[in-house]
Order: structure tokens, then sequence, then C-alpha cells
């Protein structure tokens, strides 16, 4: 009987092996499901920022398509970085300052879109779809399409995410 007890407490709990290599084995476990935990919500603010970036483009780009296409060339001026025109009798400008691109209406400046690659807002002009561009014009009736392109960085440069942005507006649609 005393035999038997002594074989009955040999085995009751873990030896120190088992349980180290369990707490080994739990803390791998651990860390790649952390790792891939960060990796998971890194890419999600990755994601969000890129959809945020594309919207925002794509919001200014609208528009200046709108703007654009009432605009009559013969009152208008423009460079290969900013282009003036009037509508309704009232004079208005879009230009990029540092990262920045503002739409000034009456001398008044609205932040157009933010998060613009500094220098990257460049205007083209057409005389027609096959024509070759010319970096400047003024109050030219023949012009009959403006191209506009810009690269955007997003909030957080140190991602390096850049994306290019261009559209080409038939002017002077509406009358």
């Amino acid at each position: 009987m005393r035999r038997e007890n002594t074989q009955l407490s040999n085995r009751l709990g873990f030896t120190l092996i088992e349980v180290v290599a369990a707490l080994v084995i739990m803390g791998m476990i651990a860390l790649f499901a952390t790792n891939m935990l960060g990796n998971a919500v890194r890419g999600y603010t990755a994601a969000r920022n890129a959809d945020e970036v594309a919207q925002k483009a794509q919001l200014a780009l609208q528009r200046m398509t709108i703007e654009f296409s009432a605009l009559d060339p013969s009152t208008s001026s423009g460079s290969a970085t900013n282009l003036t025109y009037a509508y309704g009798g009232v004079s208005h400008t879009i230009s990029q300052n540092s990262n920045t691109i503002y739409y000034s209406q009456s001398g008044n400046s609205y932040a157009l879109l933010d998060g613009v690659a500094a220098g990257s807002l460049q205007f083209r002009y057409y005389t027609g779809y096959s024509s070759t561009a010319m970096t400047s014009f003024s109050s030219n009736s023949s012009i009959n399409l403006i191209g506009v392109s810009f690269n955007m960085q997003g909030d957080d440069t140190s991602v390096g995410m850049s994306q290019s942005y261009s559209t080409r507006v038939k002017v002077n649609k509406i009358q």
C-alpha cells in the first residue's frame, strides 16, 4: 500500500521541463500573433490613408472639371503652374503654394487640395485632342482643352506613398 502512494504522488503535476517547454511554445505563439496583428493594423492604416488621398484628389479634379467646363479661353490666361479665368464676372485663379492647391475667387483664397507634392501642379493647354501641348496662353480663343496633373503625397510622407492624378477638360462647354 505504501508503494502505491509513492507511485501516485510521482504522477501528479508537471515536471519543470514540461512547464518551461509549454511557456516557450506559448511565448512563440504570442509573438507570432502580435506580429500578425501589427501587420494587419499597419495595412489597414495604409489603405485608409491611400483611400482618403484618392478621394481628396478626385474631388479636386471634379471641381476643376466643372470650373473649366464653363471657362471662356478668350478671356482667360494661364501658365504651366496657374490658371486665371473669369466666370460670372468674377475672377478665379487656381495655383499651388507649397503642398496645397488654392482656388482663389475675387482675391479670397480657399484650399482646394492639400497633401500635394510641392511644385507638382501642372497645366497644359491644347487646341485639339491631337495637338501639341502649350505651357501658357493668354486670351486665346483656340484653346479647346486644358490638361491638369499633380502628384499626391498623402499626410504621412514617411510611408513613401505618391500617386499621380491627371485629366483633360473640354473648355467652354457651357455658354
